[in-house]
């Protein structure tokens, strides 16, 4: 053998034990994409719920505004402002993508959705300094959803109000339905029993809209 041969040969052992000895790159362990099971889109917030449960916790003439539709959320405002009646209901659904910058769990879009559900609850229960929104009393809601609570809210002053919110988590959505109603100014009264049977009857139908939409396959 030469001293050229001997060159080749040396380049490809050297070549061949560099290439099997090289590090394998780290997998990530956070997900990337849509999972099995999950929801792309949300139905349209202000078509999921039907015009007898919004008679009945909205007597009266009902304004409409929807801020945005999207394909990944959708919000719904219906406004009754009629003496004694003075309404508020939000609606709003949210398709959550993954986020491994949450670094929670595995960053899915689940775990993103589960995340923002507990940042949410906590908002509530602990509002940012000067908010106008005061802290909320929390009851957790068995068999909604794989996670659901109500808050209530109750708002002292000239323009004395409550609200209840029910919010509620399945799979990679959320879904929150809001009810306020004033009490002072010649509107009211209107008990907290009756605006929490509308946050929940109105988030049951939003609910039922997201799980019959098709989910990722």
């Amino acid at each position: 053998m030469t001293w050229g041969g001997t060159g080749v040969a040396i380049v490809l052992i050297v070549g061949a034990v560099l290439y099997l000895t090289r590090s394998t790159p780290a997998r990530s362990p956070f997900v990337t994409s849509l999972q099995k099971g999950e929801y792309r889109a949300v139905p349209n917030a202000c078509r999921a719920v039907g015009a007898t449960t919004l008679g009945q916790y909205l007597p009266g003439t009902q304004r409409t505004i929807q801020p945005f539709n999207y394909p990944a959320q959708s919000q719904c405002t219906d406004t009754v402002d009629a003496k004694p009646v003075f309404r508020v209901l939000n609606m709003m659904m949210q398709a959550y993508l993954p986020a491994a910058y949450i670094a929670f769990e595995n960053g899915s879009a689940t775990a993103n959705a589960t995340y923002t559900y507990a940042q949410q609850r906590q908002l509530l229960v602990r509002p940012p300094k000067r908010s106008p929104n005061p802290p909320a009393v929390i009851t957790a809601i068995a068999g909604l959803g794989q996670q659901a609570l109500s808050a209530l809210q109750v708002f002292h002053g000239k323009l004395a109000s409550d609200r209840v919110t029910v919010l509620v988590r399945y799979r990679n959505v959320l879904i929150t339905a809001s009810l306020e109603a004033q009490e002072s100014g010649g509107f009211g009264p209107v008990s907290i029993s009756e605006l929490r049977s509308g946050a929940l009857a109105v988030a049951q139908q939003l609910l039922a809209a997201v799980q019959a939409g098709p989910t990722v396959s």
